[in-house]
């Protein structure tokens, strides 16, 4: 259809006319995204510019809180008050009780030996004479020290405030709760993609990143680069591979670096913007233009839907009256010998009497097996009068229907292939159901057909479950199975004749298609539910007729 002159030749006018209007169109919309994306940069360090002096004005306001609560409990109190049984951890009660970030306290006396400890490591008996820490607070009386490991072995800072001069003097030193600083500094990060985190003079970390690097390993950037007293904010690509705009603010903290970083807007809202100028654009442009072409080929290919449906239809209705009738005569040839069978098994019973049993050895094995034989012609006519019944595919025929039997007997066909595929099929059906007019053999093949389609869509070891439960006068059945589902962009399509989601060659379209007709022919209606968990679940509305 597409290779006719005037198709093609109203392609090549629409091609030349929205070329024409389209690429300036384009040229301009790209030149709005340029100056839009720009703009959306320099507002989101903007952003960042903002929360880094925020934050570094929060962590100072942290740190000189806990400082000074340590610097008024030195003014306040002696040695021996603080130095008295359960004291300190009293101190350490009420520090926690006004600010939560200290985990342990302890009084070191000149010569680096604990006087008291309170906490939850086994400090009492170290020399701290030659730590860093004990060294800068004897200098400069109030410290802040950078994040170590110590005797601890587990990264960690401290507040300490000496008391006198030597040899009189002590330090209290207090140690700040890590997971509190690090949950303060981070609530700094704008997104779930953001970050926060500070580093030394040295380059290493001193609160732990949320996406690559540890605790006092280099963070891969140079502090002695970045200005004191103003916010830097650069565009980098960080040791996991983000690119991101980091904002850089040294905190009044001597040697301690806030770092906050955001990952680079998608430009979503600009690409939003320029996409809606041009298809804006591009539908005004193109609507003209591209109207009568879009009807005239839609009107070809609708003609030629329904044409090569109506075909397919008619092909697959005469293969169904050619396997009903096949199935009717293969049952009516079945039924002839197992009649026979049946009769002859009933003589050969009633001939065998009990002096006939008694007297032969083998008796009682005879007649066993004749009442076997009349059980088995018995569960073959059962079959036939299913596939009877299964064979009639004419108008609708109004009978009083037990829905659960219909039901066991639809299962009964597939239990083999059940079987066979390693699915199982549970029957969970409501007791008591109330007899219907409907008709059986219409819905018998409704039921296999959603059957089938539930084996098709699970693998081995799946689970299909057929539920039967009172819906008024009528009944309500469900077909659910653990497979796949249905895909949602399929959804509304799943009733459509030919319409399959099956591979080529593997399914027609039709079944979903014919079941739907024969429940609105019924009075009932077949519908896929919403999608509510794995798998798909049909359900269909059995109606009495004349409801």
């Amino acid at each position: 259809m597409t290779d006719k002159p005037y198709i093609r030749l109203s392609k090549r006018m629409a091609v030349t006319v929205l070329l024409a209007s389209l690429v300036p169109l384009y040229v301009f919309g790209m030149a709005i995204y340029w100056y839009l994306t720009n703009a959306q940069e320099e507002q989101q360090k903007e952003s960042l510019r903002n929360l880094a002096v925020n934050q570094a004005k929060a962590i100072g306001l942290y740190l000189a809180e806990r400082t000074s609560l340590v610097e008024v409990l030195v003014e306040s109190a002696s040695l021996e008050q603080l130095s008295r049984e359960g004291e300190l951890e009293k101190v350490l009660n009420l520090l926690n009780q006004r600010a939560k970030s200290f985990l342990d306290l302890g009084i070191i006396g000149a010569n680096g030996y604990h006087v008291a400890y309170v906490g939850p490591y086994h400090l009492e008996r170290l020399n701290y004479s030659e730590s860093t820490w004990f060294l800068k607070t004897k200098v400069h009386g109030v410290y802040v020290s950078d994040v170590f490991l110590g005797y601890r072995g587990v990264p960690h800072f401290v507040v300490a405030v000496r008391k006198g001069h030597n040899p009189d003097s002590w330090i209290l030193r207090a140690t700040i709760d890590s997971d509190v600083f690090t949950q303060l500094v981070r609530s700094a990060q704008l997104s779930a993609r953001g970050d926060a985190y500070i580093i030394n003079q040295f380059g290493l970390y001193q609160t732990p990143p949320r996406f690559a690097g540890q605790i006092l390993e280099p963070a891969g950037i140079q502090p002695q680069d970045l200005p004191v007293g103003r916010v830097t904010v650069r565009d980098r690509v960080t040791p996991d591979g983000r690119r991101v705009f980091s904002a850089f603010y040294w905190l009044e903290k001597e040697g301690w670096l806030l770092v906050v970083e955001e990952e680079r807007a998608s430009h979503g809202v600009a690409a939003g913007v320029v996409v809606a100028i041009l298809a804006l654009g591009s539908a005004i442009i193109s609507g003209a233009v591209l109207f009568l072409l879009r009807l005239m080929i839609r009107q070809f290919e609708a003609q030629e839907r329904r044409r090569a449906a109506l075909d397919a239809q008619l092909a697959h209705s005469a293969r169904l009256v050619s396997l009903g009738r096949m199935a009717a005569g293969v049952a009516h040839e079945i039924n002839n010998p197992l009649a026979a069978i049946g009769e002859l098994a009933g003589l050969v019973e009633d001939l065998m009497d009990e002096e006939l049993v008694k007297a032969s050895p083998n008796g009682e094995l005879f007649r066993d097996n004749i009442i076997k034989i009349q059980q088995h012609v018995d569960r073959a006519r059962g079959v036939t009068h299913r596939l009877l019944g299964f064979a009639r595919r004419m108008e609708p025929h109004w009978d009083m229907v037990d829905i659960n039997q219909v039901l066991k007997e639809t299962y009964s066909f597939l239990e083999k292939e059940a079987m066979f595929r390693g699915v199982q099929v549970t029957l969970d059906l409501e007791a008591g159901l109330s007899l219907m007019k409907s008709d059986q053999a219409q819905l018998q093949q409704v039921f296999l057909n959603l059957l089938d389609n539930a084996l098709d869509a699970v693998k081995s070891g799946g689970h299909v479950t057929i539920r039967s439960r009172r819906n008024g006068d009528g009944a309500r059945v469900t077909f659910a199975d653990d497979g796949p589902g249905v895909p949602p962009d399929c959804r509304d399509r799943i009733f459509d004749p030919f319409f399959t989601t099956k591979a080529p060659g593997e399914g027609s379209g039709l079944g979903l298609s014919i079941s739907y007709s024969i429940m609105q022919k019924l009075g009932g209606d077949l519908r896929l539910l919403p999608d509510g968990g794995p798998g798909a679940v049909f359900e269909v509305n059995v109606s009495p007729a004349g409801e």
